[in-house]
């Protein structure tokens, strides 16, 4: 407790005027008549938040190499942050230490619920997607209540087949959007074809003078609507990618949209063997749900050192690509650590026969991740701090998203709770702020309130 109360004398007068600008911005805006006000006690203003009685996962240490088993501790939200993380029978004294400070303080139980790092997902057609079949099959735009409803609290946005109307000067300032709203966000440049379109007039600028910006995608390989790039094309650009995140202190990579044509992964296999790049700047998506001989590959890649990513299921279109594969590497001890799951959220599902003509058409919605979770853990047994990481601590890592992924002290408070029986949101916090109740879930400014 005494380290504590040197902490606060130190950055106290930062946590709470940072706090009050915070909430002050929050109610100014929840003014605007679209929008919904959450309930009482939700609000007031509080400089500290702690959720008592929850079961936390996602718990590590600094290094971030070892995710510890679930444990009973209440967690102390302050100034966006995970201020601490106490032992429950310390917290009733802590809180009044507080409060005799004078702090405002927000006491909410979440006993015995599932406590765990709000979801970060890869791949999100935030500003819409589609239109293969002509402009009245554009995708709607990403909607802030239907992201956190998915338990989403970090997206990477980015454009694919079209990336003639859809720009990313819209993609920017839709992530930019989101961000004010309380999620944290991402970009990747380019769409699914060479030359890749940039903010600037280069990847590498684009990725040294824009902070968003994490590398290029989603790239099409192997797919009928690719513009099958040459293997000069791929080291150039898989090369620029590397010096742009070396100088922007990124990891610097090209996220690949793979098809299911004959050549699967075969040119970036060529380009690894030829070159002396790195396997870790190259992350291929939609390789589980694309036939048993990329998902081969996918276990040839990840025995290799790669990373790829999985495109959630959708369980409305009887979907079970993904789920079958994360049980298939999980039985054969592959390093689950190197899969992450995304939804590819608002982009379009089109289904084509053998002739490449259109036979139907959907669009993914921003809650499979969640979906996912709820899966492999209610109906596959999987162990909840398992089934987690894809979602979290993978991407987190992999794509070096700093103070993201894991519930450690001083790491940004992007807290998911979950109801313990059917692991359905409870409450979800963006760094710190609170985006959904159980009755309630903040909408965007121009959103229609349901």
């Amino acid at each position: 407790m005494i380290m504590w109360k040197r902490f606060f004398v130190l950055i106290l007068p930062i946590l709470v005027y940072s706090n009050e600008i915070h909430y002050k911005q929050y109610h100014q805006q929840s003014n605007n008549g679209s929008r919904q006000h959450p309930p009482s006690p939700f609000d007031k203003s509080y400089q500290m938040i702690v959720l008592t009685g929850g079961k936390v996962y996602g718990i590590s240490d600094s290094t971030r190499e070892h995710v510890n088993k679930p444990q009973n501790m209440d967690i102390v939200i302050a100034a966006e942050k995970i201020f601490a993380l106490i032992n429950p029978s310390k917290t009733a004294s802590f809180v009044n230490s507080m409060k005799d400070q004078g702090l405002t303080v927000l006491s909410i139980s979440v006993e015995n619920q599932v406590v765990m790092p709000g979801l970060i997902d890869t791949h999100v057609h935030a500003i819409g997607g589609g239109g293969e079949q002509g402009p009245y099959s554009r995708t709607a735009e990403s909607r802030l209540s239907r992201l956190i409803d998915g338990g989403l609290t970090s997206v990477v946005g980015l454009l694919g087949t079209d990336g003639l109307t859809r720009s990313l000067s819209a993609l920017l300032q839709k992530m930019k959007g989101l961000e004010h709203d309380g999620l944290s966000t991402w970009m990747w440049v380019g769409s699914y074809r060479i030359p890749i379109v940039t903010l600037t007039s280069s990847l590498q600028q684009d990725l040294v003078f824009i902070d968003k910006v994490l590398g290029a995608g989603e790239l099409a390989l192997s797919d009928h609507r690719s513009s099958w790039p040459s293997k000069s094309e791929l080291i150039q650009l898989i090369s620029d990618v590397r010096v742009g995140g070396m100088l922007s202190g990124k990891p610097g990579i090209i996220h690949f949209h793979m098809g299911s044509s004959p050549e699967k992964l075969d040119l970036l296999w060529q380009i690894l063997n030829e070159t002396t790049i790195p396997i870790r700047h190259i992350y291929p998506t939609h390789i589980s749900s694309r036939g048993d001989a990329l998902l081969d590959e996918a276990e040839k890649w990840i025995k290799a050192g790669g990373v790829c990513d999985f495109t959630a299921d959708i369980p409305d279109l009887n979907e079970t690509d993904t789920m079958n594969a994360l049980n298939k590497f999980r039985n054969k001890n592959l390093p689950l650590k190197q899969i992450t799951v995304s939804s590819d959220a608002y982009g379009s599902i089109p289904e084509y026969d053998a002739s490449g003509q259109l036979i139907s058409y959907d669009m993914a919605p921003p809650d499979l991740a969640l979906k996912t979770i709820q899966a492999l853990v209610l109906k596959y047994a999987w162990p909840l701090e398992e089934a987690i990481q894809f979602s979290t601590v993978n991407p987190a890592v992999y794509l070096n998203l700093d103070r993201k992924g894991f519930l450690i002290e001083n790491y940004d408070a992007d807290i998911l709770v979950l109801n313990q029986t059917d692991l359905k949101p409870l409450y979800v916090f963006g760094k710190g702020q609170i985006l959904k109740t159980p009755t309630w879930t903040k909408h965007d400014m121009f959103e229609p309130m349901d």
